[in-house]
Protein backbone atom coordinates (compact mmCIF):
# COMPACT_ATOMS: atom_id res chain seq x y z
CA UNK A 1 0.00 0.00 0.00
CA UNK A 2 1.00 3.45 -0.66
CA UNK A 3 2.64 4.84 2.25
CA UNK A 4 0.41 8.02 2.86
CA UNK A 5 0.86 9.33 6.18
CA UNK A 6 0.01 11.97 8.22
CA UNK A 7 2.97 13.20 9.60
CA UNK A 8 5.50 13.54 6.40
CA UNK A 9 3.57 15.39 3.65
CA UNK A 10 6.04 12.97 1.24
CA UNK A 11 6.65 9.02 1.10
CA UNK A 12 9.74 8.86 3.82
CA UNK A 13 9.56 5.38 5.44
CA UNK A 14 10.00 5.91 9.22
CA UNK A 15 10.38 3.69 12.18
CA UNK A 16 8.21 4.29 15.33
CA UNK A 17 10.58 2.80 17.76
CA UNK A 18 13.75 5.16 16.47
CA UNK A 19 13.40 7.33 19.62
CA UNK A 20 16.85 9.03 20.97
CA UNK A 21 18.67 7.69 23.63
CA UNK A 22 18.48 10.82 25.50
CA UNK A 23 15.18 10.65 25.53
CA UNK A 24 14.55 9.57 28.91
CA UNK A 25 16.70 12.40 30.31
CA UNK A 26 14.42 14.82 28.89
CA UNK A 27 11.28 13.48 30.00
CA UNK A 28 12.89 13.35 33.66
CA UNK A 29 14.70 17.01 33.34
CA UNK A 30 11.42 18.79 31.48
CA UNK A 31 8.71 16.82 33.73
CA UNK A 32 7.25 15.95 30.34
CA UNK A 33 5.39 12.55 31.92
CA UNK A 34 2.65 15.12 32.99
CA UNK A 35 2.05 16.33 29.11
CA UNK A 36 2.64 12.62 27.98
CA UNK A 37 -0.39 11.83 30.46
CA UNK A 38 -2.81 14.49 30.16
CA UNK A 39 -2.04 14.27 26.03
CA UNK A 40 -3.16 10.84 26.79
CA UNK A 41 -6.62 11.14 28.62
CA UNK A 42 -6.34 7.53 30.27
CA UNK A 43 -6.04 5.61 26.67
CA UNK A 44 -2.54 3.46 26.26
CA UNK A 45 -2.39 3.57 23.02
CA UNK A 46 -2.52 7.43 22.70
CA UNK A 47 0.47 7.38 25.38
CA UNK A 48 2.53 5.25 23.50
CA UNK A 49 2.24 7.29 20.07
CA UNK A 50 2.85 10.64 21.63
CA UNK A 51 5.67 9.90 23.43
CA UNK A 52 6.87 8.21 20.58
CA UNK A 53 6.35 10.80 17.71
CA UNK A 54 7.26 13.41 20.60
CA UNK A 55 10.62 12.03 21.21
CA UNK A 56 11.02 10.08 18.06
CA UNK A 57 9.40 12.11 14.97
CA UNK A 58 10.32 15.42 15.62
CA UNK A 59 11.45 17.54 12.78
CA UNK A 60 13.73 20.17 11.73
CA UNK A 61 11.86 20.83 8.67
CA UNK A 62 9.30 24.10 8.56
CA UNK A 63 7.45 22.17 5.47
CA UNK A 64 6.95 18.77 7.88
CA UNK A 65 6.10 21.37 10.86
CA UNK A 66 3.27 23.19 8.96
CA UNK A 67 2.12 20.05 7.13
CA UNK A 68 1.14 18.77 10.72
CA UNK A 69 -0.48 22.20 11.81
CA UNK A 70 -2.87 22.22 9.23
CA UNK A 71 -3.77 19.17 9.74
CA UNK A 72 -4.38 19.56 13.50
CA UNK A 73 -6.43 22.82 12.82
CA UNK A 74 -8.81 20.59 10.72
CA UNK A 75 -9.22 18.53 13.43
CA UNK A 76 -9.73 21.54 15.71
CA UNK A 77 -12.26 22.12 13.09
CA UNK A 78 -13.70 18.81 12.90
CA UNK A 79 -13.17 16.83 16.36
CA UNK A 80 -15.01 13.81 15.75
CA UNK A 81 -13.35 13.00 12.47
CA UNK A 82 -10.30 12.40 14.41
CA UNK A 83 -11.86 10.15 16.70
CA UNK A 84 -13.30 8.05 13.96
CA UNK A 85 -10.36 7.62 12.49
CA UNK A 86 -8.53 6.45 15.64
CA UNK A 87 -11.44 4.25 16.64
CA UNK A 88 -11.79 2.50 13.69
CA UNK A 89 -7.99 1.85 13.59
CA UNK A 90 -7.96 0.62 16.66
CA UNK A 91 -11.20 -1.63 16.27
CA UNK A 92 -9.59 -2.92 13.28
CA UNK A 93 -6.44 -4.18 15.24
CA UNK A 94 -8.04 -5.07 18.03
CA UNK A 95 -10.50 -7.63 16.65
CA UNK A 96 -7.23 -9.31 14.46
CA UNK A 97 -5.65 -9.73 17.65
CA UNK A 98 -8.78 -11.72 18.58
CA UNK A 99 -8.67 -13.77 15.64
CA UNK A 100 -5.07 -14.93 16.43
CA UNK A 101 -6.82 -16.43 19.62
CA UNK A 102 -8.93 -19.33 17.59
CA UNK A 103 -5.55 -19.72 14.96
CA UNK A 104 -2.35 -19.90 17.27
CA UNK A 105 -1.72 -23.25 15.57
CA UNK A 106 -2.05 -21.95 11.99
CA UNK A 107 1.12 -22.54 10.61
CA UNK A 108 -0.35 -24.82 7.65
CA UNK A 109 -0.37 -23.11 4.27
CA UNK A 110 -4.24 -24.39 4.09
CA UNK A 111 -4.70 -22.84 7.37
CA UNK A 112 -2.88 -19.81 7.44
CA UNK A 113 -4.90 -18.94 4.12
CA UNK A 114 -8.39 -19.84 5.43
CA UNK A 115 -7.30 -17.28 8.60
CA UNK A 116 -6.03 -14.31 5.86
CA UNK A 117 -9.07 -14.67 3.57
CA UNK A 118 -11.13 -13.65 7.06
CA UNK A 119 -9.13 -11.19 8.07
CA UNK A 120 -9.00 -10.07 4.58
CA UNK A 121 -12.66 -9.53 4.71
CA UNK A 122 -13.04 -7.87 7.90
CA UNK A 123 -9.51 -5.56 6.91
CA UNK A 124 -11.41 -4.19 3.36
CA UNK A 125 -15.10 -3.60 5.64
CA UNK A 126 -12.93 -1.53 7.57
CA UNK A 127 -11.37 0.66 5.15
CA UNK A 128 -14.27 1.74 3.58
CA UNK A 129 -15.69 3.09 6.99
CA UNK A 130 -12.50 5.59 6.74
CA UNK A 131 -12.79 5.95 3.12
CA UNK A 132 -16.52 7.34 3.72
CA UNK A 133 -15.07 9.39 6.17
CA UNK A 134 -13.55 11.32 3.48
CA UNK A 135 -17.44 11.88 1.60
CA UNK A 136 -18.83 12.76 5.37
CA UNK A 137 -15.73 15.26 5.90
CA UNK A 138 -15.72 16.85 2.40
CA UNK A 139 -14.66 20.16 3.24
CA UNK A 140 -11.17 19.29 4.78
CA UNK A 141 -8.82 22.39 4.03
CA UNK A 142 -5.34 20.55 4.92
CA UNK A 143 -3.15 18.91 2.05
CA UNK A 144 -2.78 16.31 4.05
CA UNK A 145 -6.03 14.76 4.74
CA UNK A 146 -7.46 16.12 1.30
CA UNK A 147 -4.28 13.22 0.05
CA UNK A 148 -5.09 10.89 2.78
CA UNK A 149 -9.24 11.13 1.43
CA UNK A 150 -8.03 10.98 -2.17
CA UNK A 151 -5.53 8.29 -2.02
CA UNK A 152 -8.26 6.05 -0.28
CA UNK A 153 -11.16 6.66 -2.61
CA UNK A 154 -8.83 6.13 -5.51
CA UNK A 155 -6.88 2.93 -4.81
CA UNK A 156 -9.31 1.75 -3.21
CA UNK A 157 -13.03 2.63 -5.14
CA UNK A 158 -15.79 0.96 -5.67
CA UNK A 159 -14.83 -1.36 -8.47
CA UNK A 160 -11.33 -2.11 -7.11
CA UNK A 161 -13.25 -3.34 -4.25
CA UNK A 162 -15.37 -5.09 -5.81
CA UNK A 163 -12.39 -6.99 -7.41
CA UNK A 164 -10.63 -7.16 -4.02
CA UNK A 165 -13.88 -9.23 -2.94
CA UNK A 166 -14.10 -11.45 -5.54
CA UNK A 167 -11.17 -12.64 -5.41
CA UNK A 168 -10.91 -13.08 -1.92
CA UNK A 169 -13.99 -15.03 -2.16
CA UNK A 170 -12.40 -17.41 -4.40
CA UNK A 171 -9.69 -18.15 -2.30
CA UNK A 172 -12.29 -19.88 -0.04
CA UNK A 173 -12.36 -22.75 -1.84
CA UNK A 174 -15.52 -23.77 -1.28
CA UNK A 175 -16.07 -26.18 -3.70
CA UNK A 176 -12.44 -27.15 -3.63
CA UNK A 177 -9.68 -26.85 -5.78
CA UNK A 178 -7.59 -28.11 -8.90
CA UNK A 179 -3.39 -28.59 -8.93
CA UNK A 180 -1.18 -29.75 -10.82
CA UNK A 181 1.99 -31.97 -9.64
CA UNK A 182 5.06 -32.84 -12.21
CA UNK A 183 6.71 -36.62 -11.09
CA UNK A 184 10.42 -36.69 -9.88
CA UNK A 185 12.63 -39.66 -11.06
CA UNK A 186 12.05 -41.96 -8.28
CA UNK A 187 8.21 -41.32 -9.39
CA UNK A 188 7.63 -38.77 -6.56
CA UNK A 189 5.07 -36.09 -7.05
CA UNK A 190 6.99 -32.68 -6.88
CA UNK A 191 6.12 -29.02 -7.66
CA UNK A 192 2.79 -28.76 -7.18
CA UNK A 193 0.68 -25.64 -8.77
CA UNK A 194 -2.34 -24.27 -8.45
CA UNK A 195 -4.37 -24.21 -11.32
CA UNK A 196 -5.77 -20.80 -12.21
CA UNK A 197 -9.19 -22.21 -13.30
CA UNK A 198 -10.57 -23.60 -10.58
CA UNK A 199 -13.78 -26.34 -10.35
CA UNK A 200 -16.98 -24.83 -11.77
CA UNK A 201 -19.89 -24.88 -9.40
CA UNK A 202 -22.16 -23.82 -12.47
CA UNK A 203 -24.88 -27.49 -13.32
CA UNK A 204 -24.37 -26.99 -17.01
CA UNK A 205 -20.55 -27.50 -16.99
CA UNK A 206 -21.06 -30.23 -14.77
CA UNK A 207 -23.30 -31.81 -17.04
CA UNK A 208 -21.05 -31.30 -19.51
CA UNK A 209 -17.75 -32.37 -18.54
CA UNK A 210 -19.43 -35.83 -17.32
CA UNK A 211 -20.43 -36.25 -20.93
CA UNK A 212 -16.68 -35.14 -22.53
CA UNK A 213 -14.99 -37.77 -24.38
CA UNK A 214 -11.79 -36.23 -22.22
CA UNK A 215 -10.54 -39.25 -20.44
CA UNK A 216 -10.37 -38.23 -16.59
CA UNK A 217 -9.55 -40.37 -13.61
CA UNK A 218 -10.23 -39.93 -9.78
CA UNK A 219 -10.04 -41.78 -7.02
CA UNK A 220 -11.00 -41.34 -3.01
CA UNK A 221 -9.14 -41.88 0.09
CA UNK A 222 -10.80 -43.76 2.71
CA UNK A 223 -11.07 -41.96 6.05
CA UNK A 224 -9.62 -44.69 7.99
CA UNK A 225 -6.17 -44.56 5.62
CA UNK A 226 -4.46 -41.87 7.79
CA UNK A 227 -0.94 -42.15 5.40
CA UNK A 228 -3.16 -41.03 2.67
CA UNK A 229 -4.49 -38.75 4.15
CA UNK A 230 -1.58 -37.37 5.58
CA UNK A 231 -0.12 -37.19 1.86
CA UNK A 232 -2.68 -35.48 0.52
CA UNK A 233 -2.73 -32.55 3.17
CA UNK A 234 0.90 -32.39 2.54
CA UNK A 235 -0.18 -31.85 -1.36
CA UNK A 236 -2.29 -29.74 -0.62
CA UNK A 237 -0.07 -27.15 1.47
CA UNK A 238 2.92 -27.54 -0.95
CA UNK A 239 0.13 -26.10 -4.09
CA UNK A 240 -1.43 -23.15 -1.42
CA UNK A 241 2.42 -22.16 -0.40
CA UNK A 242 2.42 -19.90 -2.64
CA UNK A 243 -1.00 -18.10 -2.53
CA UNK A 244 -0.48 -18.26 1.40
CA UNK A 245 2.57 -16.54 1.37
CA UNK A 246 0.89 -13.62 -1.09
CA UNK A 247 -2.14 -13.27 1.40
CA UNK A 248 0.70 -12.97 4.00
CA UNK A 249 2.29 -10.31 2.33
CA UNK A 250 -0.97 -8.31 1.36
CA UNK A 251 -2.70 -8.65 5.31
CA UNK A 252 0.66 -7.41 7.21
CA UNK A 253 0.44 -4.52 4.49
CA UNK A 254 -2.98 -3.69 5.57
CA UNK A 255 -2.00 -4.54 9.01
CA UNK A 256 0.57 -1.48 9.04
CA UNK A 257 -1.49 0.67 7.59
CA UNK A 258 -3.61 0.22 10.58
CA UNK A 259 -0.94 0.01 12.69
CA UNK A 260 0.72 3.76 11.44
CA UNK A 261 -3.23 5.15 10.54
CA UNK A 262 -3.72 4.47 14.60
CA UNK A 263 -0.22 5.84 16.10
CA UNK A 264 -0.50 8.62 13.69
CA UNK A 265 -4.57 9.55 14.54
CA UNK A 266 -3.31 8.90 18.32
CA UNK A 267 -1.20 11.21 18.22
CA UNK A 268 -3.55 14.20 16.87
CA UNK A 269 -6.26 13.36 19.05
CA UNK A 270 -3.63 13.45 21.78
CA UNK A 271 -3.21 17.09 20.81
CA UNK A 272 -6.44 17.87 20.95
CA UNK A 273 -6.56 16.73 24.47
CA UNK A 274 -3.77 18.95 25.69
CA UNK A 275 -5.63 21.93 24.24
CA UNK A 276 -9.02 20.98 26.06
CA UNK A 277 -6.57 20.82 29.27
CA UNK A 278 -5.39 24.08 28.67
CA UNK A 279 -8.67 25.87 27.57
CA UNK A 280 -10.37 24.58 30.61
CA UNK A 281 -7.66 25.68 32.93
CA UNK A 282 -8.20 29.47 30.88
CA UNK A 283 -4.40 29.33 29.62
CA UNK A 284 -3.34 30.33 26.58
CA UNK A 285 -2.02 28.75 23.49
CA UNK A 286 -1.20 29.14 19.91
CA UNK A 287 0.45 27.81 16.68
CA UNK A 288 3.78 28.67 16.47
CA UNK A 289 5.56 30.28 13.52
CA UNK A 290 9.08 28.11 12.76
CA UNK A 291 11.85 30.14 11.55
CA UNK A 292 14.99 28.19 9.50
CA UNK A 293 17.34 31.55 9.04
CA UNK A 294 20.62 31.01 10.08
CA UNK A 295 20.72 33.17 13.33
CA UNK A 296 18.72 32.20 16.08
CA UNK A 297 15.39 33.56 17.31
CA UNK A 298 13.10 32.92 20.11
CA UNK A 299 10.25 35.49 20.16
CA UNK A 300 7.29 34.76 22.67
CA UNK A 301 4.75 36.68 24.82
CA UNK A 302 2.61 35.21 27.80
CA UNK A 303 5.12 32.21 27.35
CA UNK A 304 4.66 29.51 30.11
CA UNK A 305 5.85 25.32 31.31
CA UNK A 306 2.35 23.61 30.47
CA UNK A 307 3.87 20.59 32.33
CA UNK A 308 3.82 23.14 35.21
CA UNK A 309 -0.03 24.41 34.69
CA UNK A 310 -1.21 21.09 34.11
CA UNK A 311 -0.03 20.12 37.32
CA UNK A 312 -1.39 22.37 39.89
CA UNK A 313 -4.61 24.88 39.87
CA UNK A 314 -2.84 27.95 40.68
CA UNK A 315 -2.42 30.99 37.80
CA UNK A 316 0.89 30.40 36.44
CA UNK A 317 2.84 33.86 36.06
CA UNK A 318 3.81 34.64 32.27
CA UNK A 319 6.52 36.01 30.48
CA UNK A 320 7.77 37.12 27.74
CA UNK A 321 11.49 36.91 25.43
CA UNK A 322 12.72 38.41 22.88
CA UNK A 323 15.95 36.52 21.87
CA UNK A 324 16.86 37.79 18.13
CA UNK A 325 20.25 37.02 17.43
CA UNK A 326 20.94 35.18 20.28
CA UNK A 327 22.50 31.93 20.70
CA UNK A 328 22.79 31.92 24.36
CA UNK A 329 20.78 32.99 27.44
CA UNK A 330 22.08 33.39 30.14
CA UNK A 331 19.62 33.34 33.45
CA UNK A 332 20.41 34.62 36.87
CA UNK A 333 18.91 35.91 39.92
CA UNK A 334 17.03 34.64 43.50
CA UNK A 335 16.24 30.85 44.31
CA UNK A 336 12.91 29.76 43.78
CA UNK A 337 12.59 33.27 41.26
CA UNK A 338 11.64 31.01 38.74
CA UNK A 339 14.58 29.79 36.66
CA UNK A 340 14.19 26.55 35.87
CA UNK A 341 10.30 26.81 35.46
CA UNK A 342 11.51 29.43 32.34
CA UNK A 343 14.51 27.07 31.41
CA UNK A 344 11.53 23.91 31.54
CA UNK A 345 8.97 26.02 29.57
CA UNK A 346 11.57 27.28 26.89
CA UNK A 347 12.62 23.24 26.34
CA UNK A 348 9.24 21.70 26.04
CA UNK A 349 7.51 24.00 24.15
CA UNK A 350 10.86 23.70 21.45
CA UNK A 351 9.89 20.12 21.44
CA UNK A 352 6.53 21.16 20.94
CA UNK A 353 6.95 23.43 17.66
CA UNK A 354 9.20 20.80 16.38
CA UNK A 355 6.09 17.99 16.41
CA UNK A 356 3.91 20.44 14.85
CA UNK A 357 1.81 21.03 17.63
CA UNK A 358 0.48 24.28 19.60
CA UNK A 359 2.55 25.55 22.12
CA UNK A 360 2.23 27.06 25.50
CA UNK A 361 2.23 30.73 25.10
CA UNK A 362 0.05 33.36 23.28
CA UNK A 363 2.77 34.14 20.94
CA UNK A 364 5.93 32.31 20.21
CA UNK A 365 8.31 32.17 16.94
CA UNK A 366 11.69 29.76 17.12
CA UNK A 367 14.71 28.48 15.02
CA UNK A 368 14.27 25.06 14.67
CA UNK A 369 17.21 23.15 15.94
CA UNK A 370 18.85 19.38 14.73
CA UNK A 371 17.75 18.31 18.77
CA UNK A 372 17.12 19.30 22.24
CA UNK A 373 19.33 18.37 25.06
CA UNK A 374 19.43 18.86 28.80
CA UNK A 375 22.15 18.73 31.70
CA UNK A 376 20.37 19.58 34.57
CA UNK A 377 21.90 19.10 38.40
CA UNK A 378 20.77 15.41 39.79
CA UNK A 379 19.54 15.36 43.73
CA UNK A 380 22.26 13.25 45.80
CA UNK A 381 21.78 10.17 45.44
CA UNK A 382 23.31 7.78 47.60
CA UNK A 383 23.72 4.86 45.00
CA UNK A 384 25.66 6.76 43.26
CA UNK A 385 29.58 5.36 42.81
CA UNK A 386 30.93 8.81 42.09
CA UNK A 387 30.73 12.22 43.50
CA UNK A 388 27.95 14.33 41.98
CA UNK A 389 30.72 16.43 40.17
CA UNK A 390 31.95 13.70 38.90
CA UNK A 391 28.99 12.50 37.37
CA UNK A 392 28.13 15.41 35.79
CA UNK A 393 31.35 16.01 34.22
CA UNK A 394 30.27 12.13 32.65
CA UNK A 395 27.24 12.74 31.41
CA UNK A 396 28.92 16.06 29.41
CA UNK A 397 31.46 14.04 28.07
CA UNK A 398 28.97 11.77 27.09
CA UNK A 399 26.68 14.69 25.34
CA UNK A 400 29.41 16.08 23.40
CA UNK A 401 30.09 13.90 20.49
CA UNK A 402 26.19 14.20 20.03
CA UNK A 403 25.93 17.79 19.81
CA UNK A 404 25.35 19.49 16.40
CA UNK A 405 25.61 22.93 15.27
CA UNK A 406 22.45 23.15 15.19
CA UNK A 407 21.84 21.96 18.41
CA UNK A 408 20.18 23.10 21.89
CA UNK A 409 21.25 22.97 25.11
CA UNK A 410 19.30 23.47 28.38
CA UNK A 411 21.68 23.50 31.53
CA UNK A 412 20.33 24.05 34.96
CA UNK A 413 22.69 24.81 37.75
CA UNK A 414 25.22 22.50 36.08
CA UNK A 415 28.90 22.39 37.59
CA UNK A 416 27.86 23.95 40.90
CA UNK A 417 28.22 20.58 43.53
CA UNK A 418 32.19 21.85 43.40
CA UNK A 419 33.35 25.20 44.51
CA UNK A 420 33.15 28.51 42.84
CA UNK A 421 35.82 29.38 41.30
CA UNK A 422 36.31 25.55 39.91
CA UNK A 423 32.89 25.19 38.52
CA UNK A 424 32.84 28.87 37.23
CA UNK A 425 36.23 27.96 35.35
CA UNK A 426 34.78 24.91 33.76
CA UNK A 427 31.29 26.51 32.72
CA UNK A 428 33.09 28.99 30.87
CA UNK A 429 35.32 26.61 28.73
CA UNK A 430 32.21 24.44 28.14
CA UNK A 431 30.17 27.20 26.78
CA UNK A 432 32.98 29.22 24.86
CA UNK A 433 33.34 25.67 23.34
CA UNK A 434 29.85 25.41 22.19
CA UNK A 435 29.39 28.81 21.11
CA UNK A 436 32.29 28.96 18.81
CA UNK A 437 30.53 25.66 17.31
CA UNK A 438 27.11 28.00 16.63
CA UNK A 439 25.05 25.78 19.20
CA UNK A 440 22.31 27.55 21.06
CA UNK A 441 22.83 27.63 25.19
CA UNK A 442 20.29 28.16 28.17
CA UNK A 443 21.96 28.58 30.72
CA UNK A 444 20.70 28.74 34.68
CA UNK A 445 23.20 29.22 37.02
CA UNK A 446 24.21 30.93 40.69
CA UNK A 447 27.62 30.80 39.52
CA UNK A 448 28.55 34.68 39.60
CA UNK A 449 31.85 34.53 38.63
CA UNK A 450 30.85 32.25 35.39
CA UNK A 451 28.17 35.00 34.67
CA UNK A 452 30.14 37.87 35.47
CA UNK A 453 32.80 36.75 32.93
CA UNK A 454 30.34 36.04 30.37
CA UNK A 455 28.19 39.57 30.91
CA UNK A 456 31.77 41.64 30.80
CA UNK A 457 32.96 40.16 27.51
CA UNK A 458 29.63 42.29 25.78
CA UNK A 459 29.28 38.80 23.77
CA UNK A 460 26.67 40.07 20.83
CA UNK A 461 25.32 36.76 20.87
CA UNK A 462 24.39 36.67 24.97
CA UNK A 463 21.44 37.89 26.64
CA UNK A 464 21.19 38.13 30.37
CA UNK A 465 17.99 37.30 31.73
CA UNK A 466 17.66 37.83 36.04
CA UNK A 467 14.70 36.58 37.85
CA UNK A 468 12.86 39.18 40.39
CA UNK A 469 14.10 39.01 43.61
CA UNK A 470 11.94 38.36 47.04
CA UNK A 471 12.15 42.27 47.65
CA UNK A 472 10.04 42.45 44.33
CA UNK A 473 6.87 41.08 45.03
CA UNK A 474 4.45 42.29 42.15
CA UNK A 475 7.21 41.03 40.38
CA UNK A 476 7.59 37.43 41.29
CA UNK A 477 8.02 34.80 39.10
CA UNK A 478 8.94 37.40 36.37
CA UNK A 479 12.30 36.71 34.18
CA UNK A 480 13.31 40.49 32.39
CA UNK A 481 16.52 41.52 30.87
CA UNK A 482 19.25 42.31 33.55
CA UNK A 483 22.67 41.75 34.38
CA UNK A 484 23.60 39.35 36.68
CA UNK A 485 23.85 40.30 40.49
CA UNK A 486 26.42 39.17 42.90
CA UNK A 487 23.76 37.46 45.35
CA UNK A 488 21.25 34.87 44.96
CA UNK A 489 19.32 36.28 47.93
CA UNK A 490 19.60 33.51 50.01
CA UNK A 491 20.19 35.94 53.24
CA UNK A 492 17.06 37.00 52.47
CA UNK A 493 15.30 33.51 52.21
CA UNK A 494 17.30 32.81 55.17
CA UNK A 495 15.58 35.35 57.74
CA UNK A 496 12.00 35.14 55.46
CA UNK A 497 12.06 31.04 56.77
CA UNK A 498 13.60 31.17 60.18
CA UNK A 499 12.71 34.78 61.11
CA UNK A 500 11.56 34.81 64.69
Amino acid sequence: MNRISLLYSDDRVYDFKNIPDHSEQLIADLELSVLFSVMANKDEKILEAVQKILLGQRSNEMLVILFRQQILKDFMRHPLLVSEIYQHSLDTLEAYRDSLRFWLSAKSASRRLRTNVELMGMLLAQLVKIRNLGTQYSHVESTGLKTFFKFLQTDFSDEVLDKLRSQNSVLRFNHGFSINAKLDHNNRSSKFLLNREQPSTHWLQKFLSLNSSTEEYSFTISQRDESGLTALTEFRDAALEPVAVIMDVAVQQFLDFFTRLRDESAFYQGALNLCEALENRGDVYCFPIPVTRQDPVCVASKLYDPCLALSQQETLVMNDLRAENKSFILITGANSGGKSTFLRALGVNQLLLQSGLPVAAEQFTASLCDEVYTHFKLEEDVSMCSGKFDEELLRMAALVPKLKATAMVLFNESFAATNEREGSEIAWEICNALLEKGIKVVFVTHLYTFARKLYAEKNPVLLALRAASNEEPTKKFTISEAKPLSTSFAKEIYQKVFAD
